[in-house]
């Protein structure tokens, strides 16, 4: 008895078709059993994160805004690059001659 060379191949196509159909079931499934853990209206929520992140953009410019006055009144009161002098240095730290 000869096989024919087509068979094998027929049989590879049909258990990719099945395990395809299988998957795609399986999917439908779970989609169908996580869309009752969705909220209904997600137009309240969207609402209240929209709200949050304004306030959170607000907060961010105020703190920019200290930030920008602290740095400059820092600058006011250091004095120019030129002026700085260095302290004298610890002669313990200093090696032995």
């Amino acid at each position: 008895m000869q096989r024919s060379p087509s068979r094998p191949s027929s049989l590879l196509t049909l258990l990719a078709g099945g395990a395809l159909v299988l998957s795609l079931g399986l999917n439908v499934l779970l989609l169908q059993n996580h869309a009752d853990y969705l909220p209904d209206d997600t137009s309240e929520e969207l609402a209240v994160t929209t709200a949050e992140l304004h306030l959170a953009q607000r907060l961010l410019l105020q703190c920019q805004g200290q930030q920008q006055r602290q740095d400059s009144l820092l600058a006011q009161l250091s004095p120019p690059a030129g002026d700085v002098s260095l302290p004298e240095p610890n002669p313990a730290l200093l090696p032995l001659r």
